[in-house]
């Protein structure tokens, strides 16, 4: 489609006359130029597309509103296994594609940024990452 010859702007649909601001618009395109380039490299794997709506750094409410208005899609919002409390999510999928959106407490994250702290304080003996399986890379 586009490398044979055909322009991605004649592949891609027009979004004059759809109301929407110049970030949707881009995002809208983008999806289609990386369908247009799937369809001319059927030699390649498929690409893995995960796309993902932030919740914002609101409230705990505000985020969780966040999480049911994707969850309208038709799949139901809840608490993270294992995380109740702490994390909210919904996941939706269309054919190959996953969107999911989840929201997360600011205690729950502050735990996540202390435990991230750690990564490369502390080394083996022979000097590499210990996160890294101990073995140099």
């Amino acid at each position: 489609m586009t490398d044979a010859g055909t322009r991605v702007d004649a592949w891609v649909p027009r979004l004059g006359l759809v109301e929407v601001s110049a970030e949707r618009a881009a995002l809208v395109r983008g999806l289609f130029e990386l369908a247009a380039w799937v369809a001319d490299h059927p030699e390649l794997p498929l690409p893995t597309v995960n796309a993902s709506v932030y919740t914002g750094s609101g409230s705990w409410d505000a985020k969780c509103r966040v999480v049911d208005a994707v969850a309208a899609l038709g799949t139901a919002a809840a608490p993270t296994p294992g995380r109740a409390g702490t994390r909210y999510e919904v996941e939706a999928v269309f054919g190959p594609i996953r969107l999911y959106s989840v929201a997360i407490t600011a205690a729950e994250h502050a735990a996540y940024d202390v435990a991230g702290s750690y990564i490369g304080a502390v080394t083996c003996e022979d000097g590499s990452d210990a996160l890294s399986g101990g073995g140099s890379r």
